[in-house]
């Protein structure tokens, strides 16, 4: 059985590697999505002790945090790290464990049959879009599915499976062990710190709790969750000054006591469109080849899955329906830009599951599916205690440790682009220097050459420094409004301005097309002064 799933996991990265070779890109860097803006610099601040507004879950900033302490505020310097670590460590765990559910459900051949259908579903879909969309799900979706990006999407989606691999233990094992049950809920709480949104797939192992009335395993659940959300609390009110969901109640000093309102409910809640779940219908039937076979496939699983087990019917069901409903009607999520598409990557290996349990429409297959002990009972319970330990003193102890020393006052400077929201790193000193020869002023800087791929600049000039930072609530943050005179892909520019007084900044900016014509600006200069006669 293991040299199998190790087979199985170097075909995975064998497809991944060829995927990263023929989408287009710059380097390592690949279509992103923006938040990986708020990512990078929320983990940049705080390896240098400082919070900014936390807007973000708290999970993959701190997990950034001694990267970019080392990397520098240029996120496309991290980049290879971070994408070595979503592919060689979180999908060879995520495949596993996706074994690991389907073995319980149908046995070990259905549970190899799942991985299949787990590692060619991606690349199925390049066949079912339609022509004008390939581009799109090649480009767009698979690189965030895959985990080559710094998006946060990937990562959650990985411990949400880790999480579920440990439901299903609880479930299906005849004599259910507690520490299973608090590994579940740990895993959960570090997906839930990653996105907070991600705490929609737990309505799949709740109904399926209630279902096999397996109550002290709940509660032991809500146990191991309890950390990481009391710290995504304290990150949330250190860094906004208050908590979302009790902001509009006026009661924002509750976060002690009500780690819950940390989660973004509210936001979903008042955004959720019944018009646009049917758009987004639409857009897929537009898109793909078959919004009817999609649903009949969804649909056939679940009654399939049920015809082997009911448990297994609601535990996948009712998890990758929470996503399909939340995430369909949400107003942010469209399949036109394929943001739905990345928002779904956490109800994926429900969908895989679905797909897999087919066959279990078939007369007879339900029966004959056998599900053996598993070859290796796992490490001792004691070790297990120790492995849920460690991960909760990284995952929540350490970080609510660096939340509370972290400062939220003068520090690092962040900035907003113009009416943009992502903050980036600015007055960083990228040694630009300003030379004036009669009216031409020639700037220059040191040479840009991050591990990560090409990089390219923005020139900013404008008669006053417009970069302005704001004290308030939470963490300070800055916003920067300049016109742009050009840009160059060299470390030097010639600008020749009107007489005046100008003042000069330059933003290192990267794509995945290394084109001055698209990309997110990812750090801001400092600024330089130069008077024309």
């Amino acid at each position: 059985m293991r040299r199998v799933l190790a087979g199985f996991v170097a075909v995975q990265w064998a497809t991944v590697l060829a995927l990263a070779l023929v989408v287009r890109h710059a380097g390592w860097i690949y279509y992103q999505g923006g938040d990986q803006l708020w990512l990078y610099t929320s983990g940049w601040l705080l390896g240098h002790g400082h919070l900014t507004q936390t807007r973000v879950g708290y999970g993959w900033p701190a997990y950034l945090a001694p990267i970019a302490r080392i990397a520098g505020a240029n996120l496309v310097s991290a980049l290879p790290v971070i994408v070595l670590v979503n592919v060689l460590v979180l999908l060879p765990a995520s495949l596993l464990s996706l074994y690991g559910i389907a073995r319980r459900i149908g046995g070990r051949l259905f549970g190899y049959w799942a991985v299949v259908v787990w590692i060619a579903l991606p690349f199925f879909g390049i066949l079912y879009t339609n022509e004008g969309y390939h581009q799109k799900y090649t480009e767009l979706s698979l690189p965030q599915l895959f985990g080559l990006t710094a998006m946060a999407d990937m990562p959650t989606a990985a411990f949400a499976l880790v999480s579920a691999y440990f439901f299903a233990k609880v479930l299906f094992d005849d004599q259910p062990a507690l520490v299973d049950a608090v590994a579940a809920g740990t895993a959960a709480g570090v997906a839930i710190a990653i996105k907070p949104a991600t705490s929609l797939f737990l309505v799949g192992p709740a109904l399926a709790l209630a279902y096999r009335r397996r109550i002290p395993q709940a509660a032991a659940a809500v146990a191991g969750i309890a950390p990481a959300v009391i710290t995504l609390a304290v990150w949330k009110e250190r860094g906004l000054g208050q908590l979302p969901a009790l902001a509009r109640s006026g009661v924002a000093g509750l976060a002690a006591v009500q780690p819950l309102a940390a989660l973004p409910f509210s936001k979903y809640l008042h955004q959720l469109n019944w018009p646009q779940f049917r758009g987004n219908l639409g857009l897929i039937q537009e898109h793909f080849w078959s919004v009817r076979l999609l649903e009949w496939v969804v649909l056939a699983g679940v009654i399939a899955l049920a015809r082997r087990s009911r448990t297994a019917a609601i535990l996948v069901g009712a998890w990758f329906f929470a996503f399909a409903i939340v995430k369909g009607s949400f107003v942010g999520a469209s399949v036109e830009d394929s943001s739905l598409l990345r928002l779904m990557i956490p109800a994926f290996p429900a969908l895989v599951l679905l797909v897999a349990g087919l066959p279990f429409l078939l007369p007879g297959v339900p029966r004959r599916a056998r599900v053996e002990p598993p070859a290796w009972a796992g490490p001792a319970p004691r070790t297990r205690w120790a492995l849920i330990g460690a991960v909760v003193l990284l995952s929540a102890v350490v970080p609510l440790a660096a939340f509370a020393a972290a400062s939220t006052g003068p520090g690092p400077d962040v900035t907003t682009v113009g009416q943009e929201i992502m903050p980036i790193p600015a007055n960083i000193d990228i040694g630009l220097t300003a030379t004036r020869s009669g009216r031409t002023v020639s700037l220059a800087w040191r040479k840009q050459t991050p591990l990560g791929g090409p990089v390219f600049f923005r020139i900013w000039r404008s008669p006053t420094d417009t970069l302005t930072c704001s004290t308030g609530t939470g963490g300070s943050i800055c916003n920067v409004t300049m016109p742009e005179v050009g840009t160059t892909h060299a470390d030097e520019f010639v600008d020749r301005p009107k007489p005046g007084r100008w003042v000069y900044r330059v933003a290192v900016a990267a794509n995945w097309l290394n084109s001055a014509e698209y990309g997110d600006p990812y750090l801001v200069s400092r600024a330089v002064t130069v008077t024309v006669p």
